[in-house]
């Protein structure tokens, strides 16, 4: 990846709108470049997918809460796949210290975490134990943050 790569990232990740007539407007090159580049991204996963965020509590999202979980070794793939089944589970991450997972969810109410989440959690296979950190509010979330290089 080179400059031109990068500003192209930093303008969809503002913009995933944003045209690429208009990204090549902005860095000097032809449109037909930006189309190729975007392409060759998206085709070596760098671009995973283009979407929208919205204010989860605008649609009745209210309740986030990370999970640590602690889980037998023997069984992390057979987890992994199971967390990845459920809806409400936004992100799944494998940590060093102090659990072995840690996932993000996204939930209307408490009532739901319980059911949709916890539930299922605590009667997964290989599950040892967890610890929920229930947030009360954010003040800053981005999927992901292209610098100026």
């Amino acid at each position: 990846m080179d400059e031109i790569d990068f500003a192209i990232l930093e303008h969809l990740t503002n913009n995933c709108r944003m045209h690429s007539t208009e990204i090549a407007g902005k860095l000097g090159v032809a449109t037909s470049t930006i189309h190729k580049r975007i392409e060759k991204l998206r085709n070596s996963e760098v671009i995973k997918g283009f979407t929208i965020m919205i204010d989860p509590s605008s649609v009745g999202l209210n309740v986030t809460t990370y999970i640590g979980i602690n889980i037998e070794p023997s069984k992390r793939i057979s987890i992994i796949n199971k967390l990845k089944n459920i809806d409400d589970i936004l992100d799944i991450y494998e940590l060093l210290e102090p659990y072995d997972i840690l996932i993000k969810v996204r939930t209307f109410d408490i009532h739901s975490l319980k059911e949709n989440v916890l539930y299922r959690l605590n009667n997964m296979d290989g599950v040892l134990d967890s610890s929920n950190l229930l947030t009360t509010k954010c003040h800053k979330e981005e999927a992901c943050n292209i610098l100026k290089r």
